[in-house]
């Protein structure tokens, strides 16, 4: 049986030849230079996102807040959300991040803290379950961002 790359390898792989094959010989042109360096740039989004796509830990994370924005947060604990097919978890995901951006707005931006899950607050647990995706989120756009 052959050695069959994983998708991480493949992107590396097509990085290198970008920067150490490609862009030495069209330095002259700046603007497929600049192509080279930005399609460069995308790959590695597209490899970090790879690296960091844990579906099961993002519903368990969505099960633990119990917002109940969905009928499914009830219904599908995390390790039956790990036998979902790929395209339902991000079905699931996608229409969650809908109802809670749903949910947010609908509180409004000047609710205070009482140490309530359902508070928007710093220190909520609506607060830090946001904080920690927007980390993650920036973490793959931008591994040097720092929040």
């Amino acid at each position: 049986m052959q050695y069959r790359p994983e998708s991480k390898d493949l992107l590396s792989a097509i990085q290198d030849f970008l920067i150490k094959d490609l862009l030495p010989k069209i330095e002259s042109d700046e603007l497929l230079s600049y192509k080279a360096l930005v399609s460069w740039n995308m790959l590695g989004v597209i490899s970090r996102e790879i690296e960091s796509s844990n579906l099961s830990s993002q519903w368990a994370s969505i099960h633990e807040l119990k917002l109940n924005l969905l009928p499914e947060e009830r219904q599908i604990d995390p390790k039956d959300f790990s036998s979902l097919s790929k395209k339902e978890q991000l079905r699931l995901l996608s229409e969650f991040n809908q109802k809670f951006a749903d949910y947010i707005r609908s509180k409004g931006k000047h609710e205070t803290t009482t140490g309530d899950s359902k508070n928007l607050g710093p220190g909520s647990l609506v607060w830090e379950f946001q904080k920690t995706r927007l980390k993650e989120n920036l973490h793959i756009s931008n591994p040097r961002f720092q929040l």
